[in-house]
């Protein structure tokens, strides 16, 4: 009996580590077919339409009810994590109810949002003005700083050593985390 159990919890484990962050009720909510270029170039066309962006935090500002975040535009992948890529279609901003910490939404922090687009702001970039698509999170998720050591790392060794009363030789396999 434990011997049917223990693979099928690994499964089910396996499968919750790859799960979607934003949640299947707020997802079924999420306009699809809403682009980031075509959302950037009118985000009045899309008020009330509810998308989900990420991307990497610029800058987090603090209001007296609400919290404003920067965010510059990266694709997904298939879990909802912004790629690593130096690619993006442009930034956006995010108005969050409530207070959240910048010295946790940091600059550089990965953020996954579903949200509801307001319309547009905007504001200067050095010596232009930028036009920035809002949206009001209904959900989100801070992804964890990176860790260079945070995957496993594997690594075969082969020696061979000689002694007083002979030699000897020996192969290792190790995985570090």
């Amino acid at each position: 009996m434990i011997k049917k159990i223990v693979p099928i919890a690994g499964f089910l484990m396996l499968l919750s580590a790859c799960a979607p962050v934003i949640s299947q009720t707020t997802m079924s909510t999420v306009d699809k077919s809403v682009s980031f270029p075509a959302l950037q170039q009118n985000p009045d066309a899309y008020k009330g339409s509810v998308v989900l962006l990420g991307g990497q935090i610029i800058a987090t500002t603090v209001k007296a009810n609400e919290t404003w975040i920067e965010v510059l535009e990266k694709s997904l992948d298939y879990d909802q994590k912004p790629s690593d890529a130096d690619q993006s279609f442009g930034r956006f901003l995010v108005r969050f109810q409530g207070f959240l910490d910048p010295a946790i939404y940091a600059s550089g922090r990965k953020l996954t949002v579903a949200g509801q687009v307001e319309g547009k702001v905007v504001r200067p970039i050095k010596e232009i003005h930028y036009t920035y698509p809002v949206l009001t999170a209904r959900e989100h998720y801070l992804w964890k700083p990176e860790d260079v050591y945070s995957t496993p790392r594997f690594g075969i060794g082969i020696g061979v050593g000689v002694g007083g009363h002979g030699s000897g030789g020996g192969i290792g396999v190790g995985v570090t985390k």
